[in-house]
C-alpha cells in the first residue's frame, strides 16, 4: 500500500515536470515573437456587456521599429460554461496624441470546431483562444488607445474572465 502512494507521488512528480517544461518551451517560443505589447484586462464577473468596452493603452518604448503597419490579436480566457461557438469583437485604434481614429475592425475567436470540440488551451477549468490577425494602419512609433467591445447577439456574455491585446510589428 506504501509503495503505491510512493509510486503515485512519483508519476505526479513527473507529470509536474513534464508540464513545467511544456510551459518553459511554450514561453521561449512565444518570447522569439515581435510582440511588443500584451496586455489582459479582466471582465466584469457579472459578464461582459454590449455597452462595456474594455480600454489598452499601448506607449512604444524607446527599441519601437518604425514600421508602417502593426497587426493585433484578441486573447480571451474563459469558462467551461461559455455557450457561444465563436466571440466576435470590435476594435477601434486611434492615436492618442490627438484623437484620430485610424481604423475599426472586427476580430473573431472561434471557440467549438464544427464538431463542437473546444479549441485553444487550457489550464484546469480556464480556457484561452486568440482571434484571427488583424493589421491596422498604425506606426508602433506612435502611443496608440485601442478600444475593444463584444459585437454579439446577447447583450451580456458571461464565462468571460480576462480580454488581452497582442501587438506586433506587421510582417511584410
Amino acid at each position: 500500500m506504501i509503495q503505491r502512494k510512493d509510486m503515485a507521488k512519483g508519476t505526479r512528480k513527473g507529470a509536474l515536470l513534464r508540464l513545467n517544461r511544456l510551459f518553459l518551451l511554450a514561453f521561449v517560443l512565444v518570447s522569439c515573437d515581435a510582440t511588443v505589447y500584451h496586455h489582459f484586462q479582466p471582465v466584469d464577473n457579472e459578464g461582459w456587456c454590449a455597452t462595456d468596452t474594455l480600454t489598452y493603452v499601448y506607449e512604444p518604448s524607446s527599441e519601437s521599429s518604425a514600421g508602417s503597419d502593426a497587426e493585433v490579436v484578441a486573447q480571451v480566457r474563459y469558462g467551461a460554461k461559455y455557450r457561444y461557438r465563436n466571440l466576435a469583437l470590435r476594435i477601434e485604434t486611434m492615436r492618442a496624441c490627438d484623437s484620430v481614429l485610424l481604423s475599426v475592425d472586427t476580430l473573431c475567436c472561434r471557440m467549438y470546431d464544427e464538431r463542437g470540440r473546444r479549441l485553444g488551451a487550457t489550464a484546469g477549468a480556464m480556457y484561452q483562444n486568440s482571434s484571427n490577425a488583424v493589421v491596422i494602419p498604425a506606426s508602433l512609433t506612435d502611443t496608440l488607445l485601442l478600444k475593444l467591445s463584444h459585437i454579439m447577439a446577447g447583450d451580456t456574455i458571461k464565462e468571460l474572465f480576462d480580454v488581452g491585446l497582442r501587438l506586433s510589428a506587421a510582417s511584410k
